[in-house]
């Protein structure tokens, strides 16, 4: 039985969901439709609209809403001895004023593209050009922590182990390219070690209590995953932090790239996430590429008589 991989972002969401564990990490998500629009973006500032089923951060939106109250209308040709025993007074208009609807505006992202809608109509005809009849979700957005003035994200990678018990084996961060609002390096970001980017924002006792906190994390989120998924091996958790070191579960993915790790300066952890790979049958074996390498050169011998 091949290695169990689940491409659906809103189903493994609502298996999360189930976990008293994993559940409070989970920013508010649902799948995407009208209604659901209209209710997130009273709640939220800020949201994101993903593709129910997509890599590398393709077709991913953001939302912004932007509410500006209104300023008091005076009219200064008005006489101040004038009075209109029918119109109301000063104190009545002040109230009216301040009863009023503060003005909305919604901003939409999409790559570096920015457009502006005044109506939630407008916005939702816009997001169902681009979105078509595929299937979507609408997950609040978090506001990263950052580094340099560019936002991050980390990425948590959990595998099963040669006792086939899971274990977080590696985190790393990904800087979002400016003007970005993914962090994924198929779109500009770029990489940096954990320590690089968090470490800076914290002291000692707390770093590390992060640290452990995400390496329990994967373990809590990869075990109830297999609860529904019984073939999973492997997992790569998206983790956002919030400017108060918050940490929140953005996405996770059942075929999580494992070769960024193999770019930062710590080799033995990427030794051990490759011979964990093998054990469950990710790579090839060591023994399987050396039986090739072996019957090529033999080939190869083979021709080199036959020419003689």
């Amino acid at each position: 039985m091949g290695i169990q991989r689940v491409s659906s972002k809103w189903t493994k969401t609502a298996v999360l969901q189930r976990s008293r564990n994993v559940n409070e990490y989970i920013p508010v998500t649902r799948q995407y439709t009208r209604q659901t629009l209209e209710r997130m973006t009273e709640l939220f500032e800020s949201n994101y609209i993903k593709p129910d089923r997509g890599t590398y951060g393709n077709g991913v939106m953001r939302v912004k809403t932007i509410r500006i109250k209104p300023h008091p209308i005076t009219d200064a040709n008005t006489s101040e001895n004038a009075v209109d025993p029918l119109s109301p007074s000063e104190a009545e208009v002040d109230a009216e004023i301040s009863a009023e609807v503060p003005l909305t505006t919604y901003e939409l992202r999409y790559g570096t593209e920015e457009k502006h809608f005044h109506s939630l109509d407008d916005l939702d005809l816009a997001l169902t050009e681009r979105i078509q009849n595929r299937e979507y979700i609408i997950q609040q957005g978090i506001p990263l922590m950052k580094h340099d003035g560019l936002p991050f994200d980390l990425r948590v990678l959990t595998q099963k182990n040669l006792e086939r018990n899971w274990e977080t084996t590696g985190i790393l961060g990904r800087v979002a390219a400016p003007g970005k609002i993914i962090t994924n390096i198929h779109g500009g970001g770029r990489l940096a070690t954990f320590n690089e980017l968090v470490r800076p924002h914290f002291d000692l006792d707390r770093f590390q209590q992060l640290r452990s906190e995400l390496y329990r994390l994967g373990i809590h989120t990869a075990v109830q995953l297999q609860r529904s998924f019984p073939r999973l091996k492997e997992i790569g958790i998206d983790i956002a932090l919030d400017e108060d070191g918050r940490p929140w579960i953005i996405e996770v993915n059942t075929l999580p790239g494992i070769y960024a790790f193999g770019l930062l300066p710590d080799k033995e952890t990427y030794r051990k996430i490759k011979r964990y790979a093998r054990a469950y049958g990710r790579l090839p074996s060591k023994k399987g590429k050396t039986s090739r390498t072996s019957a090529k050169a033999q080939a190869s011998t083979a021709k080199s008589r036959t020419h003689r």
